[in-house]
């Protein structure tokens, strides 16, 4: 009787979507980061449109990769702080950067400055002091600033910094944005010139002219962690840390519109806008997941693979790869996206 009623619920409730069997097709590619072997702080990997290169701040060998997503090739930028201890990313060296105007910024935990990477001359060629320990480093270009998070215990905020390039390059802390209970996560929003952070469980949006929080919406985590954004469409992603993404409507003042269970750890998130798919890691799964986002905004399990603990971060790129982070192996996982786009 047990039997037949266990059979009959398991036919109901079926398997839990993250529990799906690992796709085939999501077969990793270790790429080794050099001298790292046995292991690296990794804490943000971040896709540069213009350069068509991965960037990899590399924790505590105080370098910062740029990787050619076809042929691996990398080449790097020295001159931050390292460290010959292997522990996190976030708290060694270089752990966030993004790129802007034939520049790379990058925050250096060992000397607590912002610095302005020359990528044609490869040296850092201006600095800016941090008012705190920085988490993502991100470049405002309709501004020409860069936005550095910050969570020092009671003092949290984003501090803002003006960049003037040139052959004297400028780098000026021009003031801070208090965000109470945040702020985790930073994407930006080119198109409406809106920034997105989590507020503990509130998502905000920023305006990046008046640098005002303007709006803040439920996101439906109960670990808020990494966001991204579809800006055609008005979608805001956001990544929970109990294993699931949530889908907001920016066009319905933030209305949840999708879910969808992925495994336990979920971190930083992206989205690749050609193929409308996001991708999330687990990193106590140990698992990547590939989500489809329909026009509508609903979530659905394309397929899920084996990833790394700890890899809580990843990146996609504009030849549908997908990279991810392993720290403890001192590499990041490329993967293909072989799934059919959603339109």
């Amino acid at each position: 009787m047990w039997a037949i009623i266990l059979a009959l619920f398991l036919t109901v409730a079926g398997t839990p979507a993250f529990a799906r069997p690992e796709d085939t097709s999501l077969k990793a590619t270790a790429v080794t980061i050099p001298g790292c072997k046995d292991g690296v702080g990794l804490d943000d990997v971040n896709f540069s449109k213009s350069l068509h290169k991965v960037l990899l701040p590399a924790g505590r060998t105080g370098k910062l990769y740029m990787i050619d997503p076809s042929s691996f090739a990398m080449t790097s930028v020295e001159g931050f702080s390292s460290s010959t201890e292997n522990i996190k990313g976030q708290k060694v060296g270089v752990s966030s950067a993004d790129e802007g105007e034939g520049f790379l910024f990058a925050a250096d935990h060992g000397t607590h400055k912002l610095d302005a990477v020359n990528i044609k001359r490869g040296m850092i060629a201006a600095s800016a002091p941090l008012a705190g320990d920085a988490d993502f480093v991100r470049y405002v270009d309709a501004n020409h600033e860069v936005w550095v998070t910050e969570m020092d215990g009671a003092k949290r905020q984003i501090e803002v910094f003006s960049f003037a390039a040139g052959e004297k390059p400028a780098l000026l802390h021009a003031l801070d944005i208090p965000v109470a209970d945040g702020p985790e996560s930073l994407t930006i929003d080119h198109l409406r010139n809106r920034a997105y952070t989590n507020l503990g469980k509130q998502a905000a949006a920023i305006d990046v002219k008046t640098h005002a929080v303007i709006s803040q919406w439920s996101n439906g985590c109960e670990k808020p962690r990494g966001t991204a954004v579809d800006e055609q469409r008005g979608f805001l992603f956001v990544g929970c840390g109990e294993g699931k993404a949530v889908v907001l409507d920016l066009n319905q003042n933030g209305k949840a519109i999708g879910s969808q269970a992925t495994g336990a750890g979920a971190d930083l998130i992206d989205y690749n806008a050609r193929l409308s798919h996001l991708y999330i890691t687990g990193s106590k799964s140990a698992t990547l997941s590939v989500l489809g986002v329909s026009p509508r905004g609903e979530l659905s399990l394309l397929g899920t693979g084996p990833a790394a603990e700890r890899s809580h971060c990843v990146a996609g790129d504009d030849q549908n790869n997908i990279w991810v982070c392993d720290p403890k192996h001192g590499q990041l996982l490329r993967y293909k996206d072989t799934f059919a786009a959603l339109k």
